[in-house]
């Protein structure tokens, strides 16, 4: 085992798109084979033995058409078969997809060619790592958006010709916009999500609702009764027992 002392390497939203949409297109691949065997495995296991009915009929359940394949084909099947798919991942790798191509980020209309030139043209604007990142990610395309993932915005950019308006305005209208398509890209419309800002507020507010709700539970079963010592009760015992004792 190695033992790696070198800093992690970070990656932009673009990069892990481009990860998952591999990811699914390999997982697809599997599915398709592993389909196509359990098909092939059932069709052959009737061939061999036909299901007979009562009545003397030959029945059994529909199976699709497999067309016949050669050696080599039949190999990647069963190693398909062999490897399987893991639901887990094909979730995991749905969701990010989801997320990754909503409507409210700009990675679906991002390109290789344009998350490498928002790097290069922010070079000159004294941005850290952390924010180069951010702006490759997020692509704000107003002050607001420059403004949340820039610290002190207005301080550092004030020295620059015509101050931090003009400053972020050139930056959003000559280095970030151009590096964006007009429209996602066809192979990217079926995972296009749309969501409505009162949607993402209500959730919200169901979440917090929740949250509110349970610990307001925990604490109620936390609760309980301290039977004290000394009380109305224990002094009145402690009477009739004076009084049998003097009797």
């Amino acid at each position: 085992m190695k033992i790696s002392n070198n800093p992690p390497q970070h990656l932009s939203n673009y990069e892990v798109l481009q990860h998952f949409l591999a990811l699914k297109k390999d997982n697809d691949v599997l599915l398709r084979a592993t389909e196509a065997k359990k098909n092939r495995d059932i069709k052959g296991a009737y061939d061999q033995i036909p299901l007979v009915t009562r009545r003397g009929e030959i029945g059994g359940p529909e199976i699709p058409d497999v067309p016949p394949v050669s050696a080599a084909q039949r190999r990647r099947e069963d190693d398909a078969a062999r490897r399987g798919v893991s639901k887990d991942l094909v979730w995991v790798q749905d969701e990010v997809l989801k997320y990754l191509c909503a409507d409210y980020n700009a990675t679906a209309r991002q390109t290789a060619d344009g998350v490498r030139a928002v790097a290069d043209g922010l070079q000159d604007y004294g941005l850290t790592k952390a924010e180069l990142l951010q702006a490759c990610n997020l692509a704000p395309i107003n002050q607001v958006g420059m403004y949340l993932i820039m610290e002190e915005a207005e301080k550092r950019f004030q020295h620059y010709p015509g101050g931090y308006e003009q400053t972020v305005g050139t930056i959003i209208s000559e280095v970030i916009e151009p590096s964006l398509l007009h429209e996602v890209p066809e192979e990217l419309e079926p995972f296009v999500t749309s969501v409505q800002a009162k949607e993402i507020a209500q959730t919200i507010l169901e979440d917090a609702a929740a949250y509110a709700e349970e610990e307001e539970m925990m604490y109620q079963e936390e609760e309980f009764v301290h039977e004290a010592e000394w009380g109305a009760g224990k002094e009145a015992a402690a009477d009739d027992e004076e009084d049998n004792t003097m009797d």
